[in-house]
């Protein structure tokens, strides 16, 4: 962070200091303007977003179905997409990359949020908090007429709001920081998230990283402030999730 505030003088002239001898902001500007962080930083933004959404509501009804409905071949099923967490992401890379392309999807953006949409730790981590919900909440709320949608909407997601927050907040850090899937789907520079943003201040010939430091100052503050605002809540989702199932 330090090396953001000495400018691209003052970091030649003394790059490993922690006290920065001249104060300057001519970085993070040129990050900012030139270096069009702003528009990388409001992809990324409307990506993680559109992700967060969709995947945590898509991960909350699986784990509703898994944790509170029977039905033939649950537990079977539940352990196949505990299973998809086991392989590495590099070996779903090119088969994903086909699926996209194949739907007419690559650079669009479209074809950057559509694999982000379902995650088994999502629904892993929300059908154990949904374990920990009395039964007896539902058998009351099917006696005053409720079905099961009202149920889900109405008594399930406001008693799991720590866990859907935790879940939505992982998912927002692991989007904003997702590097490769953007790189491979995307030719467009207009779309680029900002973790492809910052790899393009490296210069064919020349490196400036006073530009890099800066660049990624601020391609990390909104994942400090979404950290600070819901740390209480990661906090109590974790600890709930465990205590059954």
């Amino acid at each position: 962070m330090i090396n953001a505030f000495k400018g691209t003088r003052g970091f030649a002239a003394d790059p490993y200091s922690l006290i920065p001898k001249t104060f300057s902001v001519e970085s993070i500007l040129y990050a900012w303007n030139t270096g069009q962080i702003s528009v990388y930083l409001r992809n990324s933004a409307m990506y993680a977003t559109i992700v967060v959404v969709i995947q945590t509501f898509i991960s909350s009804l699986v784990a509703y179905a898994f944790a509170r409905i029977q039905f033939p071949g649950r537990d079977l099923l539940f352990m196949g997409i505990l299973a998809t967490m086991m392989l590495p992401y590099s070996v779903l890379l090119i088969p994903t990359y086909l699926i996209v392309w194949s739907l007419g999807l690559t650079t669009t953006i479209t074809g950057v949020v559509v694999p982000g949409f379902a995650s088994a730790y999502g629904i892993f981590m929300l059908r154990q908090f949904f374990l920990n919900i009395p039964h007896e909440l539902e058998d009351a709320a099917r006696i005053d007429g409720c079905n099961r949608v009202r149920i889900y909407f109405q008594i399930i997601l406001p008693l799991a709001q720590a866990a859907l927050v935790t879940v939505a907040m992982f998912t927002f850090i692991g989007e904003w920081s997702n590097f490769l899937w953007p790189l491979v789907v995307l030719s467009n520079d207009k779309l680029y998230p900002i973790t492809v943003g910052i790899a393009l201040f490296r210069g064919e010939h020349s490196m400036y990283y006073d530009r890099i430091f800066a660049a990624s100052l601020l391609a990390t503050l909104p994942l400090l402030l979404v950290f600070f605002v819901g740390q209480r809540y990661i906090i109590g989702g974790i600890s709930l999730t465990g205590l059954k199932g």
